[in-house]
């Protein structure tokens, strides 16, 4: 059953115990070593739907490469998006190259109110709450997947997160809980602990700064409710056309998945004759579970020959982005002594 949330008394007590918790616990992350907005909506976008580890290595390299809006802006969508590589939802990519041009038309400067951010390309609820209260100390509370989780247990919440109503009072709760004073502090401390010590599995809730008033401490991998979608399992078999040392490539055009992004083509019977298989590729993506199988084919006629198609030797993929599934499968192929 869900519990009532704190009072603002207890809210107060916790707010306090989870800053000094956090000033003394946080880690050492790069973009916490700045104040510059371009920088922290680089991050923000960066670890939407990816972990901190993985977020380092390509938030420094893209801030040598593009280190303010405008170089951004300036920047051919080829090279932002392969300097995205790997990183997947490259929507994401897409969103901050145009929030780019469109900060970059006034000057490089953003909007220092909720309603200017969220009028800009690409920033939506979430992320204007980050970059206002990070960036600029607006009052505004954070809620990502860490942040429900934290409140979800406090709460002993037992409605559905995945659903519109429960974020809505899930707001309301963070709205609550935070510290106006110093919102930047308070937003990074919650998710800090999200990320650190209130973990989806094994929770470390013997050192959570918010044990004495967490309702759901008892049996906390209870909470938050989520209603979980099975996988649908999907095949997909591609072909891997060569000529010599080189590969025959294709580049996804507009509307379809990873659009923009070079891969190795889906096999077609109609142009195309079957030769032995090679290996066998798992990946997900959104709702599917894909196993991708990689089979060696040879064309019936001549190849198509068009911008967006080329044979690429391994040194020439290096310089191209590939979707994660197909740079795995080029790596295979084109190592010496691979199984392919």
């Amino acid at each position: 059953m869900t519990k009532p949330p704190p009072t603002a008394k207890l809210w107060k007590k916790q707010r306090t115990n989870l800053v000094a918790w956090y000033q003394g616990a946080k880690r050492d992350l790069p973009w916490r070593r700045t104040s510059d907005p371009y920088a922290i909506t680089v991050s923000e976008v960066m670890l939407q739907q990816t972990q901190v580890v993985t977020v380092i290595p390509y938030y420094e390299r893209w801030i040598r490469l593009f280190p303010t809006w405008q170089s951004l802006a300036k920047a051919h969508e080829s090279a932002v998006i392969k300097a995205w590589e790997g990183l997947g939802y490259y929507r994401r990519a897409r969103n901050l190259h145009a929030l780019a041009k469109a900060v970059a038309a006034t000057g490089g400067k953003m909007p220092r109110s909720e309603e200017g951010l969220l009028a800009l390309p690409g920033i939506g609820s979430y992320t204007a709450a980050a970059i206002g209260s990070i960036a600029f100390g607006l009052p505004l509370a954070v809620l990502d997947g860490n942040v429900m989780r934290v409140l979800a247990r406090v709460l002993a919440l037992s409605d559905d997160i995945t659903r519109p109503q429960t974020r809505a009072k899930l707001q309301e709760v963070a709205n609550a809980f935070l510290d106006k004073r110093d919102p930047s502090t308070h937003n990074q401390a919650v998710m800090e602990l999200g990320a650190t010590i209130c973990l989806p599995r094994k929770p470390l809730c013997l050192i959570c700064p918010l044990k004495n008033g967490c309702a759901g401490r008892s049996h906390p991998e209870d909470y938050p409710v989520k209603t979980r979608v099975a996988s649908v399992k999907r095949t997909e078999i591609v072909a891997i056309l060569r000529h010599g040392n080189r590969f025959y490539c294709e580049q996804v055009p507009e509307g379809k998945p990873w659009h923009g992004l070079w891969r190795f083509p889906d096999f077609d019977p109609a142009r195309m004759k079957q030769g032995a298989a090679l290996t066998k590729i798992k990946y997900g993506i959104t709702k599917y579970a894909v196993t991708m199988e990689a089979i060696e084919a040879k064309w019936k006629g001549r190849a198509p020959v068009s911008m967006s198609v080329r044979y690429l030797t391994a040194k020439e993929m290096s310089a191209f982005a590939f979707a994660a599934p197909h740079r795995k499968l080029a790596k295979m192929l084109t190592t010496s002594g691979s199984a392919c």
